[in-house]
């Protein structure tokens, strides 16, 4: 039964692999649509319905099979044998996480200033369309919200736990 169960895991870890960030695209899709359809209802019910549903479906995919393996019993759940807990999981990926979170700067900060700078083209260019504006605006004010989040990620861990 354990190697059913092993695959079983392994199906539900792929599917959170493939389905979240995808939901997460969902979401973020719906949130720009948001600002693109103006007084449109057709639009706008779109944009709503995508929001709900890439944030309910991301939320679902990561934790439902969690609610089902806590209601189903223990006995689908991993024992830990060796008393590690999550401070031990993240000292043992600190150094790797470091090297990934270092090529994602050198990535991102670029993209984030090429699309601050065609949010500035965007806003300057809108003459009368109050959509293009508010999606320029939304890329000039979201530009500094995202490098603040992509600067202090690292960080986040260690807020909320104190060092010890």
């Amino acid at each position: 039964m354990t190697g059913v169960n092993e695959a079983l895991w392994t199906g539900i870890r792929l599917l959170q692999l493939v389905f979240v960030p995808t939901f997460g695209f969902l979401f973020l899709f719906a949130l720009f649509y948001l600002l693109y359809a103006g007084k449109n209802p057709f639009r706008k019910r779109a944009a709503y319905l995508f929001s709900i549903g890439g944030a309910l479906g991301m939320l679902l995919i990561l934790y439902l099979p969690l609610i089902i393996a806590y209601m189903k019993g223990d006995s689908l759940l991993k024992v830990n044998d060796n008393n590690q807990d999550i401070r031990f999981l993240i000292d043992t990926t600190s150094s790797q996480g470091h090297d990934v979170h270092h090529l994602f700067k050198i990535f991102f900060e670029p993209m984030i200033f090429i699309g601050s700078l065609l949010g500035i083209i965007f806003w300057l260019t809108a003459a009368k369309n109050p959509p293009r504006k508010r999606i320029g605006m939304a890329m000039v004010f979201g530009a500094p919200v995202f490098w603040v989040i992509m600067q202090y990620s690292l960080d986040i861990y260690h807020f909320f736990v104190p060092q010890s």
